[in-house]
């Protein structure tokens, strides 16, 4: 009879191999180990030269069969367990963890998430202004006017980049009919508006797109107000530069003037609205706020252009009607002004009062 490896059988077609919790789960060697000792301690024969697991004789006296080994005194012999995890406790234990570390890091990034656009979602409105220019003189002088704003080619062409310091009353500044044209002054200072608020340590300079929102503000608030676009722009260039993050100043009195203008209690430039707070911001400096005059107030107010850049730059005129006259703020004002709206772009300051 031929002995199948690993298994133990006790030889006869009239017994079954060991099952269960038995020998064909034993090696050749335990069992071997086994059985020698069970026949020792209870005298079962084995022939000589033979081994009782792979030969069988019918007349031999204590063949083992599964039923005369398990009675037997003690149990059968246990087969060893491997030490460590089972696969089903390492799938459970490590799957486990690697849920947890997708429920953490998923957590982390709604935090950061949230926090970039809480960074980037101040609240921002205001509401667009209907106030105009409503007095004849300033028509008559410049600074106003009912012409389209779509009108970029007005004025004198590009002027002369020179710098004259004008001084004394508003008679003795240039005439609007000395004006370059809205598109000359534009392109004139392109490069304030590119570099500005670096060069100022405002912060990043401007985008294209933020120096196309300035320009579309400013015929936005141009049409609006009626006041002259290139008025409002050679205050914007006097006012920041050209850069809506210009830093807010505080007066003595608690007033804020913040970006483009510089207003009186305006807005502040959102980079999360820009469009809309560039457009609150020309708004402001050239209609005014609920707490301060603009453009359109101090027209209303003086008549010509220069007074109300004085009157814009100081909150009123000396009574000697000087306009180069710091009244508390910038002597020199007027005459930069004046001078941006003939041409000046690089030339020297003459001004001897102070550029601001």
């Amino acid at each position: 009879m031929t002995t199948k490896p690993g298994r133990y059988y006790s030889g006869s077609s009239n017994y079954s191999p060991l099952v269960g919790n038995t020998a064909a789960f034993y090696s050749n060697n335990e069992l071997e180990q086994y059985d020698d000792h069970a026949r020792k301690a209870y005298g079962v024969p084995t022939a000589a030269g033979e081994h009782p697991l792979n030969t069988y004789s019918q007349d031999r006296q204590g063949d083992l069969t599964y039923d005369n080994l398990t009675s037997l005194k003690g149990p059968l012999p246990q087969r060893p367990r491997k030490s460590g995890w089972s696969r089903r406790r390492k799938c459970v234990v490590f799957g486990g963890v690697a849920l947890l570390l997708v429920i953490i890091i998923a957590v982390v990034a709604g935090v950061v998430v949230s926090l970039q656009h809480k960074g980037t979602s101040k609240p921002f409105s205001f509401t667009l202004s209907n106030a105009q220019v409503t007095n004849d003189t300033s028509f008559a002088l410049g600074g106003a006017t009912r012409n389209s704003p779509t009108n970029i080619n007005d004025g004198i062409g590009t002027g002369t980049d020179a710098y004259t310091y004008y001084q004394g009353v508003a008679a003795n500044f240039p005439d609007a009919s000395k004006w370059v044209s809205f598109t000359d002054l534009w392109t004139a200072n392109q490069e304030s508006f590119k570099k500005s608020c670096k060069q100022n340590k405002h912060g990043p300079n401007n985008s294209d797109k933020m120096i196309q929102e300035i320009y579309d503000a400013i015929q936005n608030r141009s049409s609006a107000s009626l006041v002259d676009h290139r008025f409002i722009l050679a205050i914007i260039l006097q006012e920041s530069g050209g850069c809506p993050r210009a830093g807010t100043t505080t007066s003595s009195g608690g007033v804020t003037n913040p970006g483009l203008m510089q207003s009186h209690d305006g807005h502040e430039y959102n980079a999360a609205h820009s469009a809309d707070s560039i457009l609150a911001m020309i708004q402001d400096g050239t209609q005014g706020t609920a707490n301060g005059d603009g453009l359109v107030q101090n027209m209303n107010m003086y008549g010509s252009p220069y007074s109300a850049a004085r009157g814009y730059n100081s909150g009123y005129i000396p009574t000697s009607g000087n306009l180069s006259e710091a009244a508390g703020a910038t002597a020199c004002y007027v005459s930069d002004v004046a001078n941006r709206l003939t041409g000046w772009v690089w030339a020297e300051n003459k001004c001897t009062g102070g550029s601001g």
